[in-house]
């Protein structure tokens, strides 16, 4: 139905990639619904979609346009807008290669999207590519499952690693304010959120460009959690994302003083051989990587810790990768995600279009070499769970099961596995609602899940 035969327009939001990403289009709902526009439950009842393009790697880039097209394709009554990294990295040539647009609309100022809306309605530009300062911006509407969200606490990154894009998409790191952050999550907090998981290209650089400085107070990430832990209630602070050779020790002393700060982190470390890293533009050594994680497990002996590897870089021959399978086999990581290295346009390792060292059928194939290895080390990590109390935070019912899925500490939204609650019958046992807490005893490991029982 075109928005010519009703009153009300209706838009629908196709969202893709990172968890940054869905912070940018809970952003762009909020500001839509602001500006008089409904949200639509699928893109058949929608004057405008809307595709929060990934354009980090070349498989994400790919999906994007595969949605773009599909979208165009199937809803020919619709106006196509992409929106997200793709269309910030490459505006000019989006439209280009894809006449049937009705526009392209960066990410650095998601709030100002109604504007561009209204500019396409006027004859105005196809692309825009707004530059805007970070701030907090209201989210009427969140796309995590009950009782999770997440809070973007910077934007950008300064690190420079030789084989990532993000600098390019993103741009430089801008930290949001402190004060912003604090009030955001009271926010979502009194809203009845449960989990707040904190994202940013590299939370241990936060505050490091001095624009979340506030009343003469340095921001860093330990005060902006000494600050989050000053908030009444009962919820999750989850850290995603802390960049290994700036790891703030400090926070190891805020988890153990504040139970509500998880002992959970995630730490790209990307490789363990010397030779690799320094081709990454990455400082860190195996021997420093072992050592971090070493201190990490003495303060918090509950810990659990997610990383990922690139393997199939430049420098990476078999002696490179036996390293990295040793360091993995030391190590024991409780979740580990595998990529293999997708060139990027634009960055340090492609400068000069070098061949690469590794093919992508070699480097796929190191890929599933380490997922394969990594099972038994997480079913075994996991199964440290088994026969203890933990808090879970419930996501979902199973329709016609007495089952609901849920996760404890141990596990992040999306990438990790899942607790599987046996519900009890109401009259036997406690309410299971999602979106809620409820005590549980972990009684069994199932694949990369557990199975537990509420008390």
């Amino acid at each position: 139905m075109s928005s010519s035969s009703r009153s009300t327009r209706r838009f629908f939001i196709e969202n893709l990639g990172c968890a940054k990403n869905q912070v940018d289009a809970e952003v762009m709902i909020a500001a839509l619904e602001r500006d008089a526009w409904e949200c639509a439950d699928d893109p058949g009842g929608a004057d405008v979609i809307l595709v929060n393009s990934c354009g980090f790697i070349e498989p994400a880039k790919q999906e994007s346009i595969d949605v773009t097209l599909a979208m165009l394709h199937d809803y020919p009554d619709a106006r196509v807008v992409v929106t997200g990294c793709l269309s910030q990295r490459y505006p000019d040539e989006l439209v280009v290669e894809i006449p049937e647009l009705a526009g392209v609309f960066g990410n650095r100022a998601p709030h100002r999207i109604a504007e561009f809306l209204r500019t396409l309605d006027a004859g105005g530009t196809r692309v825009s590519v707004p530059d805007a300062a970070l701030d907090s911006h209201e989210r009427s509407r969140l796309l995590s499952l009950p009782g999770s969200a997440y809070v973007k606490v910077s934007e950008g990154c300064d690190n420079r690693c030789s084989f990532c894009a993000i600098p390019l998409i993103r741009g430089r790191a801008r930290s949001k304010p402190l004060d912003a952050i604090v009030t955001e999550v009271r926010t979502l907090v009194d809203r009845g959120i449960r989990e707040i998981n904190l994202v940013a290209q590299d939370l241990a650089s936060y505050g490091a460009d001095r624009d979340a400085s506030q009343a003469g107070r340095s921001a860093t990430g330990e005060t902006l959690l000494r600050a989050i832990s000053q908030l009444p209630g009962e919820f999750w602070v989850r850290l995603l994302y802390v960049y290994p050779d700036r790891f703030p020790e400090g926070f190891l002393d805020i988890v153990r003083d504040d139970p509500r700060i998880l002992p959970y982190f995630d730490i790209p470390f990307q490789h363990a051989s010397t030779a690799v890293l320094r081709r990454m533009a990455r400082p860190g050594t195996a021997d420093g990587y072992l050592d971090l994680v070493s201190r990490i497990r003495d303060a918090l002996p509950d810990v659990f810790l997610r990383s990922t590897f690139l393997v199939g870089f430049f420098g990476e021959d078999d002696a490179a990768f036996d390293e990295l399978l040793e360091f993995q086999q030391r190590v024991q990581l409780d979740w580990l995600g595998v990529f293999p290295y997708s060139p990027e346009d634009g960055t340090r390792a492609m400068k000069g279009s070098p061949p690469l060292d590794v093919s992508p059928e070699l480097a796929l194939r190191r890929a599933d070499t380490v997922a394969e290895r990594q099972r038994p080390i997480t079913h075994e990590r996991v199964e440290r769970l088994v026969g203890r109390t933990l808090d879970v935070l419930v996501e979902e019912l199973v329709p016609q099961e007495p089952l609901a899925l849920g996760r404890c500490y141990a596990q992040a939204p999306d990438v990790d596995g899942a607790v599987v609650i046996h519900v009890p019958d109401p009259a036997d046992g406690p309410m299971v609602v999602p979106g809620d807490f409820i005590r549980c005893r972990i009684v069994r490991r199932n694949g990369l899940d557990v199975e537990a029982v509420p008390l």
